[in-house]
Order: structure tokens, then C-alpha cells, then sequence
């Protein structure tokens, strides 16, 4: 018994360590795939949008971090990825206490991003939010922390 627990233990010590090679468990030579990088200065991708999200302290001149708008019964998103302008799909959302996260991914699903997102006011003409998008997949990325609204009629830029 002694032995299987030390043998768990060498274990969880060789996985929590950060040294190593870069190679995934997929194959020997294969690297991870970077996690791409969220631009701040996209400009409008849709005509009309439902979300739109400047990055934080900034003013919503025109460069975007992230926008929605409504699909058929779906929520897509956008964003500015290693230099080009990405269309995503809603595939999951949450909601609790003031906070939601939600999971947009690619056509491919080669793609994966968090947003998350915080209310911080409500007026007639919809919510604003603070809050950030980062990559999780192919690897975990670093977040982009924006402030934007929400609007009710599908205006969110004016």
C-alpha cells in the first residue's frame, strides 16, 4: 500500500511540474497549438449589433474586442484573431449572481473563447458590462478585459 501511494504521489508531482517538453499527449514531435491572440481594434463586423465590447478604459471609437449580434435562434460572436476577424457560435451559456459566461467556438471548433461578463448598469436602451474574453482552446490564452453594452433593440454601437 506504502508503494502504490508513493507511486501516486511521484505521479501527481511529474504532472504539476512545469518543466518538460512542449509536446502534447497526442504523438511524439507534435507541439500545442498557441492559443491566438485577441486584437483590440476590430473594427464593426455586423450592421447590426447586439453586444458590442471596447477594450477596458478605452473609447468605443470604433475598435472593437468583441461583438454579437443574433443569428437564426443563435448567438455568434466576433473577434479579431492573430490579425483576422473571426465569426463564432454561442455553444454554451451560464448565468448566476450577476455574472455570465459563455462559450463561443469557430466553424471548425478549432477555436474555443470565454467571455465573461459582468453587469454594471441597466438604462432603457439595454445593459452594460464589464468584463473579458480569452482563448481556452487549443491552449489557454491571455484575457482582454473590455467594457461595452448590451442593447434591447439590437443597436449596441450607437
Amino acid at each position: 500500500m506504502m508503494r502504490s501511494l508513493a507511486f501516486a504521489l511521484l505521479l501527481a508531482a511529474a504532472s504539476c511540474s512545469g518543466g518538460g517538453s512542449d509536446e502534447t499527449a497526442t504523438g511524439a514531435g507534435e507541439t500545442a497549438e498557441p492559443a491566438p491572440v485577441i486584437a483590440a481594434d476590430m473594427a464593426m463586423p455586423v450592421d447590426e449589433p447586439f453586444c458590442a465590447f471596447s477594450a477596458e478604459g478605452s473609447t468605443p471609437d470604433g475598435n472593437y474586442v468583441f461583438v454579437t449580434s443574433l443569428g437564426d435562434s443563435v448567438y455568434h460572436g466576433y473577434a479579431k484573431l492573430d490579425g483576422d476577424v473571426t465569426k463564432l457560435t454561442e455553444v454554451e451559456a451560464g448565468f448566476g449572481a450577476g455574472i455570465e459566461t459563455r462559450r463561443y467556438v469557430n466553424d471548425d471548433e478549432s477555436v474555443e473563447l470565454e467571455v465573461i461578463l459582468l453587469e454594471a448598469g441597466e438604462t432603457d436602451a439595454g445593459v452594460s458590462y464589464t468584463g473579458s474574453v480569452r482563448p481556452i482552446f487549443p491552449a489557454e490564452g491571455d484575457a482582454v478585459k473590455f467594457e461595452g453594452a448590451c442593447a434591447y433593440d439590437g443597436a449596441a454601437d450607437e
